[in-house]
Formats: C-alpha cells, sequence, structure tokens
C-alpha cells in the first residue's frame, strides 16, 4: 500500500479476515458451542464478526469445526465458513483457511471468536499499525493490572515484540509485565502460511499454536509489532461463565467507552 504525501499511510479496506470459531470451550460449562454463546442477546461470533466488517474487511472466513451447523446458525451470512475437522490448535485452524486465500497478498486479520467487546476501531488501529511499520505481524495488546494466567507480551528496546510468554512460563520479572496477548492479529499473507507449515505441535496437548508464528518471525529477524488497545476493557476474552457474566455487565454499562 503507498504512502499519501503526508508520508502516512491510509488505512487498509478490503482486507480478509479469518475468525477462529472451531473449538470446544469445555470451560464455559455450557450446552452451546462458545462462539454461539450469546452476550447481550448477540452471539459473541457475530459480534467479532461484526467489528471486523466495521474496520474495513470485505471478507471474513470463519473457521467452525465442533457443532458446526450451531456456530453456522450464529454466523448467518456475515461470514465464509470453512471446517476444521480435528480441533488440532489455533494454528492449525488458520491453516485450514489457507486454501480460500492462496491467491492474495497483503494484510489479512486472524480473531479469536471470543472476545466479544471488540469494536472496529480497535481491529482499524491493528491493520494501520501493520502498514506503517511494514512489519510481517502485528498484535493487539492489553495493559490490565491483574494480568493473572494470560500471556505476556516482551517487547525489545525499539518498542518491537519479542515473544508472547505464557504465564506458566515466564519468569518473575516477567510475571510483572502488564500487556497481555489479546488474540488478534494482523499478519503479511502469504508468509503467515509458509510460517505456519513450520509450526508443529510439539507440545503436552500436541496441538498446533497460532502464537509459535511469533517466535519464528522474531528468530527470522522478522519485525513484529503491537499496538495496545484504547480501552483495556475491550480485549477481554471469554474463557468461563465468570467471564461472560463479566462481559456481558460491562457491555450493558453506559460509561463503557468500547
Amino acid at each position: 500500500m503507498s504512502a499519501q504525501r503526508d508520508g502516512s499511510v491510509p488505512a487498509a479496506k478490503g482486507f480478509p479476515a479469518v475468525v477462529l470459531a472451531a473449538g470446544k470451550g469445555t470451560r464455559m460449562k455450557t450446552a452451546e458451542p462458545k462462539a454461539a454463546v450469546h452476550v447481550n442477546g448477540r452471539p459473541m461470533v457475530a459480534r467479532v464478526i461484526a467489528a471486523i466488517r466495521e474496520a474495513g474487511s470485505s471478507r471474513v472466513i470463519a473457521v467452525v469445526g465442533h457443532r458446526a451447523s450451531d456456530v453456522r446458525a450464529a454466523i448467518g451470512d456475515q461470514a465464509e465458513c470453512v471446517v476444521q475437522e480435528q480441533q488440532a490448535g489455533t494454528g492449525h485452524a488458520v491453516r485450514c483457511a489457507a486454501g480460500v486465500l492462496e491467491s492474495y497478498q497483503g494484510p489479512i486479520v486472524v480473531a479469536y471468536s471470543d472476545i466479544p467487546l471488540l469494536c472496529g476501531r480497535h481491529i482499524q488501529a491493528l491493520v494501520q499499525r501493520h502498514l506503517q511499520a511494514q512489519a510481517s505481524a502485528t498484535l493487539l495488546t492489553a495493559k490490565f493490572r491483574e494480568p493473572g494466567t494470560l500471556g505476556r507480551i516482551v517487547r525489545g528496546p525499539d518498542g518491537s515484540v519479542k515473544a508472547i510468554v505464557e504465564a506458566r512460563d515466564a519468569t518473575p520479572d516477567q510475571l510483572k509485565i502488564r500487556e497481555i496477548n489479546v488474540g488478534a492479529y494482523c499478519f503479511h499473507s502469504p508468509l503467515v502460511f509458509e510460517v505456519l507449515a513450520q509450526v508443529t505441535s510439539n507440545n503436552a496437548q500436541k496441538q498446533y499454536y497460532l502464537t509459535d508464528v511469533i517466535g519464528i518471525l522474531v528468530a527470522g529477524g522478522k519485525r513484529v509489532e503491537a499496538v495496545t488497545m484504547d480501552v483495556a476493557l475491550a480485549g477481554m476474552g471469554v474463557d468461563t461463565v465468570e467471564d461472560l457474566a463479566r462481559v456481558e455487565t460491562i457491555s450493558g454499562a453506559s460509561e463503557y467507552a468500547g
């Protein structure tokens, strides 16, 4: 994308996006698949897709799997669907969308379906930073007073991302980091699919993780950027029924500025 006369980069329009909605969400302990669970009357996955559309995406691919028909019903006609037959991790889920995006070159947004307070301007800021920095990948992050078990963002002196460190693997100093990974990314395509082919399942869960792409890119000398959300609570993910109750309260509050 070309720069404008003032040197700035215009916001991207028409970029594709992949929304990951194939998981079971076992910690939710609900009869519905997690992506189809409602937040104040609207399925979480539909909220995320709406935010991405608002940001300017002209094509959204939802990766469905567990109880796919229920998730498809929650999505309606707002996105194309591809099926992840075996739930083998977030990295594997994105690879399931490779076939429908094989001819595309440029920025591509990837987001989890359980970030129901996400807004269009957050995705716009993500894509804008990605283009301005000419990064290989850019993460959406948030700063929480108590990050708990969420993955920490480790930055270098120049502000670029050096690693996403899971809380269980973090050092005492890293656990003091308040900036966390929200679960929304902008990658350069086709590079992201080339790197995903290098991701292995050599871990306790035997899963292919999308976050491993960041480590591979950094190790290869590629630039990884991050943009911090102006409203941290808008980056809150839903893993439990307690999380669900909290986001419902936040989304219904008149002072919520997400």
